[in-house]
């Protein structure tokens, strides 16, 4: 999550007034529209009465929230942190992202700042935040989950909304022969287990972005596949949740994972060369966005790690 507290991952972001419209003018479907406008109102709403107030305005009953290896309701686990300092500032601003073909479903990213005086002279804390969002009842949006990364700089994102690359998107309606967005999910963990380098490679949705700790997001099939081949591989990844849009074309997903650890060169504690950079094993939560091209095949077009 947002917050720099345990149960909301640390993100905030220059909060900007910025047109919404695609990037080269295409205009953006009103279920998008109506997302990015609540994102803002939850952003604008954040810096008069508080992160927890607000997170608590804006999410969802059923929000699901990871805590120290705990999986629980996102509300309940904000309810629980103590009221944030009336001088700290959380800031964001929705700059990537798209929604379902039937407004069901959709997600937002952009870049953070987390902002208070009396730390660091107010220099700001940097991190990218992502949100995914599903129309209620009443027709209003509400975040079902929310999660992000410190990163060790300021984001770069257009100056303005950019709506993710839909030209190849599924239309149509499920049928017998349409896998399952849980498989997808599955057959990912399963190819992480062998190895990053393979696993990310041709499930890429166009525009892509994997978000890591302390890294600034890897955007584009390209970089990702140059990106994982220095990374470590999977000890175990399990499918926990999955939920797609009626329309067929997005959804998410979340589970466990953990990540092996690097061996020490024999007689020496020191991590084998090439191996990676830590022989610190690594585990906690993952959430992913998928989309649906025309061929039916799931493709990633958004993958975030959440050490606990």
């Amino acid at each position: 999550m947002r917050s720099s507290l345990p149960v909301a991952a640390a993100l905030c972001g220059l909060f900007l007034i910025c047109p919404i419209e695609a990037q080269r003018g295409e205009p953006l479907p009103p279920s998008l529209v109506k997302m990015i406008d609540t994102e803002r109102a939850f952003a604008a709403r954040a810096l008069v009465v508080g992160w927890k107030q607000a997170f608590l305005d804006y999410f969802s009953d059923d929000a699901i929230g990871f805590d120290d290896d705990q999986v629980g309701l996102a509300k309940d686990q904000i309810s629980k942190n103590p009221d944030p300092p009336k001088n700290l500032q959380l800031i964001w601003e929705p700059r990537y992202g798209d929604v379902a073909s039937n407004g069901e479903l959709g997600y937002l990213t952009g870049p953070v700042r987390n902002i208070l005086p009396s730390r660091n002279n107010g220099q700001p804390r940097h991190s990218n935040y992502a949100s995914v969002w599903k129309r209620q009842a009443d027709g209003t949006y509400r975040v079902v989950m929310d999660f992000g990364v410190p990163t060790p700089g300021p984001v770069s994102y257009a100056p303005d909304f950019t709506r993710a690359p839909h030209a190849n998107r599924f239309i149509g309606d499920y049928d017998e022969h349409t896998p399952p967005l849980g498989a997808a999910d599955s057959v990912l963990n399963s190819a992480l287990r062998s190895g990053p380098t393979r696993a990310y490679r041709g499930r890429m949705a166009d525009g892509g972005r994997l978000l890591r700790p302390g890294q600034l997001p890897v955007v584009g099939e390209q970089s990702i596949n140059t990106w994982a081949a220095g990374q470590r591989t999977y000890a175990a990844a399990d499918t926990r949740f999955t939920e797609s849009a009626r329309s067929g074309d997005l959804g998410y997903s979340w589970g466990m994972y953990a990540i092996r650890p690097v061996p020490a060169a024999r007689g020496t504690g020191a991590p084998a060369a090439g191996r990676g950079r830590s022989t610190t094993p690594e585990h906690g939560f993952y959430v992913r966005v998928w989309v649906r091209e025309r061929n039916g095949q799931w493709k990633l077009a958004l993958d975030v790690l959440q050490p606990q």
